[in-house]
């Protein structure tokens, strides 16, 4: 009987680590923070190096076009950050005058990497 009551704690132990992974899982994949699809966090350069690759939010603006936005945004960006991996495009909006759009505004993710290679 006694072996039958340790058995007993020992699967109710199991299962409430069990679930706490589970909340865990399920909180950290379903916040709002966002990472860039394009963002590689774990840099693998050759056989098991690593790097830590960092993200910053930047916004463009153009009187041309969204494109044109996002370009100038990377071209800042690209003067006083070096590395950079890739972007994700978040958000997307305009100013509108009598009518018609006066300004295209891009709110981008940069992913550069921001360390020398581990390992």
């Amino acid at each position: 009987m006694a072996g039958e009551m340790k058995m007993k704690k020992m699967l109710i132990i199991i299962v409430a680590i069990l679930l706490i992974f589970a909340v865990s899982y399920f909180y950290m994949h379903k916040t709002n923070k966002k990472i860039p699809d394009s963002a590689d966090l774990v840099y693998k350069g050759g056989g098991n190096c690593m790097a830590v690759v960092k993200v910053l939010n930047v916004v463009g603006d153009s009187t041309v076009s969204w494109e044109d936005a996002i370009h100038k945004a990377v071209e800042e960006a690209a003067k006083s950050i070096d590395n950079i991996s890739g972007i994700e495009v978040v958000n997307q909006t305009a100013n509108v005058k009598n009518g018609k759009i006066v300004e295209y505004k891009a709110n981008i993710q940069i992913a550069y990497r921001a360390d020398k290679e581990l390992g």
